[in-house]
């Protein structure tokens, strides 16, 4: 069976060839922009999912893009698949120009609004607060995210470096009615993610794997302090709202059934980091589906509250696992995300604070008992 993810996978890979024909056209060259030294672009395959890939010089055994019938279409040689290339925002756009701290640390995975943070000096972070209100102002009168999530770089110190980012966050707080994801590592004193919580943090996810040296950071942050931040994150955060990552081809498919089972009867959500351009031989789409199929059984069977998660272009999740298994017809995301809908983010909003200030007074009221 022939499945969107499939058509993603390919196309994450191998690239896509873009007709000269075809750049100048309003509905292609608007999605093109240059990453480094690379042209990228962003395609909707389906209502809310998506795939980055990069154009290829060539067309010669390369998927190509066709204009047909006043849309977009994708031609693989054996199949064509209507499609939509998703115009890149003005304000990424405008901070292109690979200057600024912006252009460097800022990216759009579909409806989320990732900034890159590193402590540089002792409390200082690679890109200023006004420079972060900007980028995220400038996100949503586009109307081009619906969630901002914070990715932290490993930090030695003991709170893993959040101290620097809390009063970012209630910068943000303050000035934007708006879900914020913390992406990070788990701090040395459990406590202190009482402390993430409290300050504003809606999401948590500390990734398992994916690292770039993994031996150095497991001798670094041993993957078991990680799941034990993880699990203790679970009693504080809402039912759904924590995650971590997990990469294909790092062990057996069995293995990964495994993990994602531990995962999900802890509470824990498994995000899977999909295979970007290996090679061929490394490329087994028949274990991704079945490992996608097991993530939804596996989220189901524990009964994990799915709305905490968005479509993202390069990992797949309970949410959108079906556009692995099923055909495009049938295939859907699991739950609609509630960034998408203003009535349940306004309500999600209205709980989600008041949530935070019964956990808050609950803790301040134990450490007062306890005389701390």
């Amino acid at each position: 069976m022939n499945t969107l993810g499939q058509l993603k996978l390919s196309l994450m890979r191998d690239g896509i060839y873009v007709p000269p024909d075809l750049r100048q056209r309003p509905e292609i060259a608007r999605g093109c922009y240059l990453h480094g030294n690379e042209e990228e672009i962003v395609i909707a395959l389906g209502e809310d999912f998506f795939v980055k890939t990069h154009t290829k010089s060539s067309s010669l055994g390369n998927p190509k893009i066709q204009l047909k019938d006043d849309g977009v279409w994708i031609d693989t040689g054996q199949k064509q698949t209507e499609a939509a290339v998703v115009p890149l925002p003005e304000f990424i756009r405008k901070r292109q120009d690979g200057k600024g701290p912006a252009s460097r640390n800022v990216l759009l995975d579909g409806y989320c609004l990732n900034v890159f943070l590193r402590k540089v000096r002792k409390v200082k972070l690679n890109m200023v607060a006004e420079d972060i209100l900007s980028v995220i102002r400038a996100a949503f009168e586009e109307a081009a995210a619906d969630l901002v999530q914070i990715n932290m770089d490993y930090c030695p110190e003991d709170d893993r470096g959040f101290g620097s980012l809390a009063p970012l966050i209630g910068l943000i707080k303050k000035h934007f009615s708006s879900f914020i994801s913390f992406r990070g590592f788990p701090p040395r004193n459990r406590r202190d993610i009482d402390k993430i919580y409290a300050a504003g943090v809606d999401l948590l996810n500390y990734p398992l794997e994916g690292f770039g040296h993994p031996k150095q950071m497991e001798k670094i942050l041993p993957a078991k302090e990680i799941l034990e931040g993880l699990k203790y994150a679970v009693d504080i955060f809402p039912q759904g709202a924590v995650s971590t990552e997990l990469v294909f081809g790092s062990g057996s498919m069995d293995l990964a059934k495994e993990k994602i089972d531990l995962l999900s009867g802890k509470g824990i959500l498994p995000l899977l980091k999909l295979p970007g351009r290996t090679g061929r031989a490394e490329f087994d789409f028949g274990k991704i589906a079945e490992t996608a199929r097991h993530l939804a059984q596996a989220a189901q069977r524990e009964r994990l509250n799915l709305k905490w998660l968005y479509p993202a272009c390069q990992y797949v999740t309970p949410l959108d696992a079906a556009f692995f298994t099923e055909g495009p017809v049938s295939a859907r995301l699991a739950v609609k995300p509630v960034y998408q809908s203003k009535i349940g983010k306004r309500a999600f909003e209205g709980f989600a604070a008041l949530r935070r200030r019964l956990r808050v007074k609950n803790i301040s009221d134990s450490y007062e008992s306890a005389g701390l």
